[in-house]
């Protein structure tokens, strides 16, 4: 496996004890650079048309008004400049540690938050309709000065946030492992399977075998369950470390292809270019152009 290059890990401002740290401000800059955290990021970003957002191997430019939830999970992002013209646009940015909840994770209550948690290790960004009905909380939350009563109102605003049946993972499986604890067992099972041998060929029969079921149910089950067919779910992982590697080193595009899984050079750069818009090395010289060192 070639050597990574470093993230770059900027430390966020919570103390020791503290549940939260928060900031709000109105301002014309924009990141620096791609970074990532130690600790989950809740982000809204409102006035900024236009600009870039980039997390783990997607690029988006964003409309007016965006809230995305980043777990603790080393996911490079940044949003950045891009084609936005406004001057002036609006941040607000909580951080949080995964114990926010102390002892009572395992609660049935925090079921639906801590599976949103899981969720927002790939990046989740919530639908329009969600981002304006927790706005006006969010900035209540950055002007309060009492610690408990922002505590309670930011756990509320998550319980309301778990609810958004819209919201929409960024990065897709393949850049991040993507199991969580309401995968079917089988389905779990096959999936660490692509995971661990997607660099190899893999056959329906083999993961229906592993499972101990017929090909046809595995199947069925499988798109049932995830909304992907098998085939299109192993071609999404090996895309996924495809992007990392194009990101991550300077291995040539041949290399990365055979190496994760790709025996066809044209095979391989059909599928990117259907999956990315765009060509292998377009794809390394936009993210390069970005700032992207993940």
């Amino acid at each position: 496996m070639p050597q990574q290059k470093n993230i770059v890990t900027v430390m966020s401002p919570l103390k020791q004890g503290d549940c939260l740290a928060i900031g709000s401000e109105y301002t014309g800059r924009f990141m620096s650079s791609i970074h990532c955290h130690d600790v989950f990021e809740l982000h809204l970003i409102q006035g900024a048309t236009g600009a870039k957002r980039i997390v783990g191997d997607r690029v988006a430019l964003i409309g007016d008004l965006e809230l995305v939830l980043l777990a603790q999970s080393h996911l490079p992002h940044a949003w950045l400049k891009g084609r936005c013209q406004n001057e002036e646009h609006l941040v607000v940015t909580v951080y949080f540690r995964p114990d926010l909840f102390g002892g009572l994770a395992d609660k049935t209550c925090f079921g639906a938050v801590e599976h949103m948690f899981e969720l927002a290790a790939s990046g989740l960004v919530f639908s329009q309709e969600m981002t304006k009905s927790v706005y006006q909380d969010l900035l209540s939350l950055a002007a309060m000065t009492d610690r408990l009563q922002q505590y309670l109102l930011f756990v509320d605003l998550l319980n309301r946030l778990a609810s958004d049946k819209e919201a929409q993972r960024i990065v897709g499986p393949g850049y991040i492992r993507d199991t969580n604890s309401q995968d079917n067992h089988d389905i779990a099972t096959v999936k660490n399977y692509i995971y661990e041998h997607y660099t190899e060929d893999i056959y329906l029969k083999d993961l229906a075998d592993l499972v101990g079921v017929e090909e046809q149910w595995i199947s069925a089950l499988f798109r049932e369950r995830t909304g992907s067919t098998v085939s299109a779910y192993i071609n999404q992982v090996r895309l996924g470390q495809v992007s990392k590697r194009l990101m991550n080193t300077e291995d040539p595009v041949a290399q990365i292809a055979v190496e994760c899984g790709y025996g066809n050079l044209a095979n391989f750069n059909r599928h990117f270019k259907r999956w990315k818009g765009t060509t292998p090395l377009a794809f390394r010289r936009e993210y390069r152009t970005s700032g992207v060192r993940g």
